[in-house]
């Protein structure tokens, strides 16, 4: 029997980002896996007994939240390094890429991307710092190191020279899935309209006004869906209005599995991405996507994309965006492929790795 301890801080209830729900994916998985194993969760808020995920949990809240640059330091420093001690914990899990840097208990640490060291200007300049800072450090002293793509593992390696990254994917969740009766959800949420859907955070790496601009094109060509635009801006407003396009901010999950499946594509143009877990999930769905052709996005549409285009290439997105409009033919055969290409990504696959990496430290 091992003592594994989880760093539970984006286990929010509601509010599941990218990381938050490959924390919660990955971890309900692995406490039921291991019953024979005590885990406690570490959260930095009271956490919700929705992530209470089985008898062999222990849940707890430290002080202080870890909200800031200069909290992030004392909670995972002091206050989980004092908790890991005294709970006797074996090893210390974190999938959001911090640990401690005072500890002596062994920790995996799963870092999804460093776009930060690239384009820190897209951060607030303090969480700028403090990530080129930090991160380089939390990659060294990591007993084990993952991350969720090829990609974001060569740009690790290449980066702070640490070898020996296991990549560990993120995948599209059970809820994901086709449906037949979209005129419901368009009511919804585009006036009854037939949608183009994007979901993510509003941020700038998203490129959200590139992708409305693609969005406008596609309208001058002849276009004659609506843009439905699912996620909260992080940093800054990063909303760009236009006629025929939608926010529907943060969705909880059915509401937005069925407003991913609702869509009749979706548009995708980061500048960057570690993973574009929104990709795996309309390709699950049955709804096919247009994708920019950089960092990890390539590796994850695997070739089932309608089209794969420069972030900053409006009129390329436009033509892909309606040729799936107009040509059924292509665009059943992008949904075959989009199909086939989700099912290659599995919870319960990442999971298992995950945990076997956790078996690797403890028996090592």
């Amino acid at each position: 029997m091992s003592r594994i301890a989880l760093n539970a801080r984006l286990l929010i209830s509601g509010k599941l980002e990218g990381t938050g729900r490959f924390t919660h994916q990955c971890f309900k998985r692995l406490v039921a896996s291991r019953p024979n194993d005590d885990f406690l969760l570490i959260f930095d808020r009271t956490p919700s007994e929705e992530f209470n995920f089985g008898d062999n949990v222990e849940m707890v809240s430290l002080l202080p939240p870890a909200r800031r640059p200069w909290l992030f330091d004392i909670w995972f420093d002091y206050s989980v390094a004092r908790k890991l001690r005294r709970w006797g914990a074996d090893v210390f899990v974190s999938t959001d890429g911090y640990i401690s840097r005072r500890t002596s208990v062994q920790q995996l640490n799963v870092i999804h991307d460093i776009n930060f060291e690239h384009n820190p200007e897209w951060l607030p300049k303090r969480y700028a710092r403090h990530f080129r800072t930090r991160f380089p450090e939390y990659a060294r002293i990591a007993n084990k190191l993952c991350t969720v793509s090829d990609y974001s593992k060569k740009d690790i390696e290449a980066n702070y020279g640490v070898s020996d990254i296991t990549v560990i994917p993120n995948a599209p969740d059970l809820m994901f899935t086709p449906i037949r009766e979209k005129q419901t959800i368009r009511d919804r949420h585009t006036s009854g309209n037939p949608y183009i859907v994007f979901v993510g955070s509003l941020h700038p790496r998203k490129n959200i006004h590139g992708m409305v601009r693609a969005f406008e094109k596609y309208k001058m060509l002849g276009g004659s869906f609506d843009l439905l635009i699912i996620g909260v801006s992080m940093w800054r407003d990063e909303k760009a209005i236009g006629e025929n396009v939608h926010y529907a901010g943060r969705l909880n999950d059915d509401n937005l599995a069925q407003a991913v499946a609702g869509a009749e594509a979706m548009i995708y143009l980061p500048f960057f991405e570690g993973f574009g877990v929104p990709i795996v999930e309309a390709m699950a769905s049955g709804v096919p996507v247009v994708a920019s052709n950089c960092t990890s996005v390539p590796e994850v549409c695997g070739g089932a994309a309608a089209a794969l285009v420069a972030p900053e290439d409006f009129k390329s997105a436009a033509e892909a965006l309606l040729k799936l409009e107009r040509d059924d033919e292509f665009r059943n055969t992008i949904i075959d492929l989009g199909l086939k290409r989700s099912g290659n990504f599995s919870w319960d696959k990442s999971a298992e790795i995950l945990s076997n990496e956790i078996d690797n430290l403890l028996n090592g």
